[in-house]
């Protein structure tokens, strides 16, 4: 079964993005990396790999943004694009790179 045209995928992989707010990044940082792992995890199993891939990146980026200032903003910017890959059905890896770059450009630099 394709997972990522899976009207009960997407919406369960959605909801978990619903929980997590930009804001949680910075005022509960550790209930935000568990989130995040609890999202990297289904997508894995759900076979969603842009999602799991842009979930890597924003743990990465956001390692030095918790501590140095700019969570949030790193935060806003990667979960719109993990919403982006759910409206997008089946992405290959070049997608992924263009979503990491599109991410990355408006950050300016920051991820």
């Amino acid at each position: 079964m394709n997972h990522d045209q899976n009207p009960f995928v997407q919406t369960e992989m959605l909801n978990l993005l619903d929980e997590m707010s930009a804001d949680l990044a910075v005022h509960h940082p550790l209930q935000f990396l568990m989130h995040l792992d609890h999202v990297r995890q289904k997508a894995t199993e759900h076979r969603l790999s842009a999602l799991r891939d842009l979930s890597c990146a924003l743990e990465s980026a956001l390692q030095p943004a918790m501590h140095h200032g700019g969570a949030r903003t790193i935060a806003l910017s990667y979960l719109e694009a993990m919403r982006a890959t759910l409206d997008m059905g089946e992405i290959d890896p070049a997608m992924t790179e263009a979503l990491l770059a599109n991410v990355a450009l408006r950050l300016g630099g920051q991820a």
